[in-house]
């Protein structure tokens, strides 16, 4: 029995000293140190998990709020700037009518802006914002610094419709710049005139300008109003031609309404 408590006794000793001396110890040390992080951070992302969700979430909504306010700021400098080049392009066009209407002592003039409407264009008129009440009458020319627009054809108090002169209703009498020969335009729709009764002696190409004569007392004499397109040469004494505008329509800012003064 004694021999017996002795065995145990060395068998303890031996142990301890193991455990205390060997590689054992350094091996268990570093497996506990080891696990005890991995069960840390797995606790730490249990607890925390849910307010990284609601951070991750927040900051998500900052973000597309800030895009937001971005975007709305994008899109008023950009109207803003829009504005400003708009602006500038009136003044410029507005500058440029009013040189224009110095030249037209026996006339009544009146400015106006053009309301696009793709409507009216389609039916070969456009609308302008003035009216009676700004003494507008019908039958009053509209022309701008490019040249003959049309006719006023409708009036109201504050508006007016102006037949363009491409409407098949509009006729107008022309001639080249060069010369005195006067000949028949009217309106055909499709942004186009045509020209009759162009004398055979009358020479006349594409890209010619075809100007007012001053006869009808409606336009003042030599503005713009077609130019050349094609060239129709008829066996009846007399050729024809189609033409364009040389107004575009599509860009129509500020007009001038001209009323013969003598009327």
């Amino acid at each position: 029995m004694v021999r017996l408590k002795l065995w145990l006794l060395c068998i303890c000793i031996i142990l301890i000293l193991l455990d205390k001396f060997s590689f054992i110890n350094q091996y268990r040390d570093y497996l506990a140190v080891s696990y005890q992080k991995k069960i840390s951070s797995v606790i730490h992302k249990i607890v925390n998990y849910p307010k990284l969700i609601l951070l991750q979430s927040a900051e998500q909504n900052n973000l597309e709020k800030e895009n937001t306010e971005l975007k709305k700021q994008i899109e008023s400098y950009s109207i803003l700037l829009k504005q400003q080049n708009n602006h500038k392009q009136d003044v410029e066009h507005f500058k440029a009518l009013g040189t224009l209407l110095t030249l037209y002592d026996n006339y009544s003039i009146l400015i106006a802006r053009a309301i696009i409407d793709i409507n009216y264009l389609i039916n070969d008129k456009v609308l302008i914002d003035q009216g009676s009440k700004s003494n507008i009458v019908v039958g009053s020319a509209v022309i701008n610094q490019n040249g003959v627009i049309g006719q006023i054809s409708f009036t109201s108090d504050k508006i007016s419709q102006v037949t363009l002169i491409t409407n098949p209703n509009f006729q107008i009498y022309l001639q080249t710049q060069n010369g005195k020969n006067k000949m028949l335009a009217q309106g055909i729709g499709g942004n186009s005139l045509i020209v009759k009764y162009i004398n055979k002696d009358v020479k006349i190409g594409i890209g010619d300008i075809l100007v007012t004569t001053g006869l009808d007392d409606v336009y003042p004499a030599d503005l713009p109003v077609a130019r050349v397109k094609k060239v129709f040469y008829e066996n009846n004494g007399f050729n024809s031609a189609i033409c364009d505008p040389v107004v575009n329509f599509n860009k129509l800012q500020f007009i001038a309404i001209l009323k013969n003064a003598a009327k």
